[in-house]
């Protein structure tokens, strides 16, 4: 394996930076730890830019969703423009502390970058001879996607389940015995969707727009996503996204962002900010009618304005938990790895189990430090942090550990994409696992491990369904 000399120098001057940071968090210098961390975040991006060679790539989500969960919420304390109050706990040392450890992490995490993963060319003649197929997996999977979401609604109530709100909504689906993997099947389809218009148009984006299948796409899947809009289903709506940019340059080396790109994903997250600030106002509307009231919020005084602030959604949610862990911690006892553990036995369904299956590390947290969720809905919650997990496991030096191994996990991710870009499933895998590297910030071991376990299951029954469907045509 090749160690380039660049990525080396960047990996040093990241470790200095950790060292800085650390020394800034024994003197709570809120100010220069936020800047020796963010300095060593810059040398880590540099260091896996380096080695990978392109940016469209899981390692890049993983970094930018780990710089909005730990700097915005941090920076939003340290410039006290916290209006929604989320962190009015919050103190210079917590805040040093919840720093310092993501920053130990990240560290953790480039360190299996230091080894160069040299690209290959792409022969585009293979994917050509394709297409027909790509284009009969988008229309099926997108059938199934739709249909699968209304019958799981009207299996649990019905139409009026929307006005509910979406913790009602997921709780009252999540209960039934055995729904249709709607999510799944709609990260599928835009995939290939995406792999679809890139053999056929590649780089003429207006003649998109022009496209059958794109027309046909979007009357199948509008009533899904009319739904998940509706009660603000946002992580959904990014990993189909993720899906679909997946789908479309998996076989591009994207070696940076223009500006067109820039203004897209602008346009994203707007959507996505708004979409979080009006859905209280929106089931406010669902249920009551009262247009006045909608209108106050949303069009004269604009409120939903705050949430473009990353800290004041979901990216808050971490750096949240966070604060209530460090306030009893040196009481919280170490779980030396039975989270993790506890992970993998939660993807086996309950019934195989010769006992009962144990409550995720995520709920027993919010019943400890928020339990007022519980009484919304029995999977309501907080989030979590997953450098909290790794704390509460392992000690401080948990958050290296924890996340160096998933930095190897990584690597592995991207030389497979390069040594064995044409196989069938290892592309949808790595795209329907990229929704993976926003989620694992906020979310337990037990999420992401059983999330894994289960797309590993469906993809190797899609696999022999594949197989046998072809026997059967041949014979």
């Amino acid at each position: 394996m090749i160690i380039k000399k660049s990525t080396l120098g960047y990996i040093a001057l990241a470790l200095a930076m950790l060292l800085i940071t650390i020394l800034c968090e024994v003197l709570e210098s809120l100010g220069m730890t936020l800047i020796f961390s963010m300095s060593c975040f810059f040398f880590v991006a540099l260091a896996c830019r380096t080695s990978l060679g392109r940016l469209n790539n899981i390692t890049s989500f993983f970094l930018l969703f780990f710089a909005l969960y730990t700097y915005s919420p941090v920076l939003t304390v340290y410039f006290d423009v916290d209006t929604r109050n989320l962190f009015e706990s919050a103190t210079v040392a917590s805040s040093c502390a919840y720093t310092t450890l993501s920053t130990l992490a990240l560290f953790g995490f480039a360190l299996p970058f230091l080894f160069f993963l040299p690209e290959r060319k792409i022969e585009k003649t293979f994917l050509v001879e394709k297409k027909k197929r790509f284009s009969q997996y988008t229309l099926l999977f997108m059938v199934l996607a739709t249909f699968g979401e209304l019958l799981n609604m009207f299996r649990a109530g019905g139409v009026g389940l929307l006005s509910q709100g979406k913790a009602v909504y997921q709780a009252e689906v999540g209960a039934l015995f055995i729904t249709v993997p709607s999510i799944f099947f709609l990260q599928i389809s835009l995939f290939f969707l995406g792999l679809r218009l890139y053999i056929t148009y590649e780089k003429r984006i207006s003649a998109i727009f022009k496209s059958k299948i794109v027309a046909v796409s979007l009357l199948l899947i509008t009533p899904i996503l009319l739904l998940y809009f509706s009660i603000g289903f946002r992580s959904p709506l990014l990993a189909i996204a993720i899906a679909f940019l997946m789908g479309a340059t998996y076989f591009v080396s994207i070696k940076a962002v223009n500006r067109k790109v820039l203004a897209l994903l602008f346009i994203g997250y707007s959507s996505l900010a708004i979409l979080f600030g009006i859905r209280g106002q929106l089931k406010l509307l669902f249920l009551t009618g009262d247009w006045g009231a909608f209108n106050e919020y949303v069009i004269e005084n604009k409120a939903y304005l705050q949430y473009y602030n990353p800290a004041n959604n979901e990216f808050g949610a971490s750096f949240m938990n966070y604060i209530k862990y460090h306030e009893a911690k040196d009481q919280t006892p170490l779980l030396y790895g039975q989270s993790y553990l506890e992970g993998f036995i939660i993807a086996i369904p309950g019934a195989l189990l010769p006992f009962e299956k144990p409550q995720s590390i995520g709920y027993k947290f919010r019943d400890l430090y928020f339990s007022e969720y519980k009484k919304n809905s029995r999977i309501a919650g907080t989030g979590f942090s997953s450098v909290m997990e790794a704390e509460w496991n392992f000690g401080i030096l948990g958050p290296f550990v924890v996340y160096f191994l998933i930095g190897g996990i990584f690597w592995l991710l991207e030389y497979f994409r390069n040594q064995y870009r044409f196989l069938f499933l290892f592309p949808l895998f790595y795209a329907m696992i990229l929704p993976v590297s926003q989620s694992f910030h906020r979310s337990s071991s037990g999420f992401y491990v059983s999330y894994t376990i289960l797309l590993v299951v469906f993809l190797v029954f899609l696999f022999m369904l594949k197989y046998l469907i072809r026997k059967m045509a041949s014979s």
